[in-house]
């Protein structure tokens, strides 16, 4: 039984993910883990918080971000774990694929162009770059926009 992991950066942009995730928990109940990667805050600003609140501060954000798809999955009747992680994305969301071997990365990508095989451009493409560059792994599923 395959993991999935569905990587939400936007909450309007991860609807057809969360679809794909609902379909393939239907054919296989695999787990579905929904993470948010937050960014570090300067430290000009995280100087004024203690690790709990800065903790909360990014963990409240991410779930907000995730709010949408989650309630898309208990919309759907879908079990899933609600992750939030601070980091630069691309690199975190491959971090967390490789802690799951063998993981589905569902992301909505646009199609890839010059841009996105230099790894440049959204989290999707960065994403797709860093794992071909690990030595290739399972690339994210992706619908193009």
């Amino acid at each position: 039984m395959k993991t999935l992991i569905v990587p939400v950066n936007d909450p309007g942009e991860a609807e057809a993910a969360v679809r794909r995730a609902v379909d393939a928990h239907r054919r296989d109940a695999a787990p579905v883990h929904l993470l948010n990667v937050q960014r570090p805050l300067p430290m000009h600003i995280a100087q004024f918080f203690d690790r709990e609140e800065l903790a909360q501060v990014h963990r409240e954000a991410g779930m907000r971000v995730l709010e949408r798809a989650a309630r898309l999955l208990e919309d759907a009747h879908v079990p899933y774990e609600a992750h939030v992680l601070v980091g630069k994305p691309a690199e975190t969301i491959v971090s967390f694929a490789e802690q799951h071997p063998g993981a589905d990365l569902l992301m909505d990508t646009a199609a890839p162009g010059l841009l996105s095989r230099l790894g440049i451009g959204s989290i999707g493409s960065q994403v797709r770059h860093l794992l071909e560059a690990h030595g290739g792994g399972a690339a994210p599923e992706a619908s193009a926009r």
